[in-house]
């Protein structure tokens, strides 16, 4: 479902109006899922003996799940502080083409840029989509807003499931809160394509699907790295030959 606004709606509502409209995105599908998730990760804060304060400050402070479970296995497995930070940096990289091709729908003529700054923060996976879903809709004054609506109430709102994920833990069956774990990536698999506006766009996904089990197999441990790599290469260049020979 996306947005829509009717032509008098720059003179009626207000940033806090369109913030207040992306708040109200909190309860459909993908936020629900990430909930979930994060009730998830909880969990395996706590049994892997990480205190709740630090679970919930990595909830904030680095937003992207993957990203918290290698920090946790890193801490758990006892590695050094550096090789920890390299393994991190490389599972949130992924997310750096995400804000990359956000921020231009993002930016009006005169936003500052701290609030790009502030917002590429809580741009993961879910954020993503549901902004390339629906801020190309909305008049330029109106993005911004609309995307801190959503993206960083999400974000304040998880590390309170994440509390929440870390007291129940005992109450979950340990299979329960690993499938918990692979409900975004399955839901986002599902859904990506709907955001996906661009042949190229459209390629990395197919190119992902098909050289990600390939690269498991033959490359383990960079498996992911070269996927993307390869995999959005690929999809670029053909996407871009077909853009100046179409």
């Amino acid at each position: 479902m996306t947005v829509s606004h009717s032509p008098g709606d720059e003179e009626r509502l207000s940033g806090f109006a369109w913030y207040r409209r992306g708040m109200s995105h909190l309860l459909t599908t993908p936020a629900l899922v990430l909930y979930l998730s994060f009730i998830g990760f909880g969990g395996f804060a706590r049994e892997s003996g990480v205190e709740l304060g630090h679970a919930m400050a990595m909830t904030g402070l680095i937003w992207a799940l993957p990203s918290q479970v290698v920090l946790i296995g890193g801490i758990a497995s006892g590695a050094g502080l550096a090789a920890i930070a390299l393994a991190v940096t490389l599972a949130s990289i992924r997310l750096m083409p995400m804000a990359v091709a956000l921020v231009p729908e993002l930016r009006d003529k005169d936003t500052p840029s701290w609030k790009l700054y502030a917002l590429s923060h809580v741009t993961a996976i879910t954020g993503w989509v549901f902004a390339m879903q629906h801020v190309p809709h909305l008049p330029r004054y109106a993005r911004i807003p609309f995307f801190a609506g959503f993206g960083v109430t999400l974000c304040f709102l998880n590390i309170g499931v994440t509390a929440i994920g870390y007291s129940i833990a005992g109450a979950v069956p340990p299979l329960a809160a690993a499938a918990l774990f692979f409900m975004t990536p399955l839901y986002f698999l599902l859904t990506l394509p709907s955001a996906a506006r661009l042949l190229s766009d459209r390629l990395a996904l197919i190119f992902g699907i098909v050289l990600g089990p390939l690269f498991a197999m033959f490359v383990s441990g960079p498996d992911l790295i070269w996927t993307g790599l390869v995999g959005g290469v690929l999809a670029y260049g053909i996407g871009r030959y077909v853009r100046r020979t179409g």
